[in-house]
């Protein structure tokens, strides 16, 4: 099966180069199109009724961003880029990846005791996307 559309789903949190070097990599070597996807929260950018902070909306410009400083400023400017908003990460990014051959993603090592109380984020997305899934480890040698 040919990659001609790579997706790479990301979270906007410091430690994902590894994940982008992976996307760019197989991207470049593939001749594949290469799309980011990132899933706001509806509550990102507003103060909630128990007056904490959800964080702040992400931006294709903050996607473009993270390129940059992984050091890839030239697929930061053609970079396809899907700001979505959703509840459910694992659903939106499953909807947005319908025309894609392979999704990308980061995977944040859990501590035993939250492996065996649920699933990871990445899994949930693994479970409900149709094309092939590339999980990337982002701290390969810690775990919380």
């Amino acid at each position: 099966m040919p990659y001609s559309t790579i997706a790479v789903a990301l979270a906007c949190k410091p430690d994902e180069k590894p994940v982008i070097d992976e996307a760019v990599r197989l991207s470049r070597a593939l001749g594949a199109r290469l799309v980011a996807i990132h899933v706001n929260d509806p509550l990102e950018g507003k103060i909630s009724m128990m007056m904490d902070y959800a964080g702040p909306k992400e931006t294709v410009e903050d996607i473009r961003r993270q390129f940059r400083e992984a050091g890839y400023p030239e697929v930061a400017e053609t970079l396809d880029v899907h700001i979505l908003t959703g509840k459910d990460f694992a659903e939106a990014i499953a909807e947005a990846t319908k025309d894609a051959d392979l999704l990308v993603l980061g995977h944040r090592k859990m501590g035993r005791l939250r492996a065996m109380i649920s699933d990871s984020t990445d899994e949930d997305i693994a479970n409900l996307v149709e094309c092939p899934v590339l999980i990337v480890t982002k701290n390969p040698t810690e775990a919380d």
